[in-house]
């Protein structure tokens, strides 16, 4: 019957440490203004950025709301990444997301604007 108990909590002490390894291996990222993906407007926060199955790149908004998936438009690099790298291009004072770049998955392009004026990167924290 111990050898049961201590089992058991072992198995459930287990279960907790691989959610919180989960966890602190979302790949999250500080977007300090509101901008363009998949033809919608984002708005500044913290956003967990993965690969669906599908190919596309989703946005999950941390305070909680819709996710959005972008389509990618072509693989860039299978560069490795430590922190999730948004590239965007600025038309006048929108920005357009136009690369992303995944821990462990890879770089894409999602969106080209022909005239951009100026393109600016956001990094998030490393992910271990």
């Amino acid at each position: 019957m111990v050898r049961t108990i201590r089992s058991f909590m072992v198995a459930v002490a287990l279960v907790f440490t691989v959610s919180a390894l989960a966890s602190a291996q979302t790949a999250t990222v500080k977007v300090g203004f509101d901008f363009l993906v998949a033809g919608k407007t984002l708005s500044s926060g913290t956003y967990s950025v993965d690969v669906a199955t599908n190919g596309n790149i989703v946005f999950t908004p941390e305070k909680g709301g819709t996710a959005v998936e972008a389509p990618q438009l072509k693989v860039l690099s299978t560069r490795k990444v430590d922190r999730v790298e948004l590239g965007f291009d600025l038309v006048g004072s929108a920005y357009y997301l136009a690369e992303v770049w995944v821990p462990g998955k890879g770089g894409f392009q999602v969106a080209k604007v022909p005239y951009s004026e100026d393109h600016e990167t956001v990094t998030g924290p490393k992910v271990k």
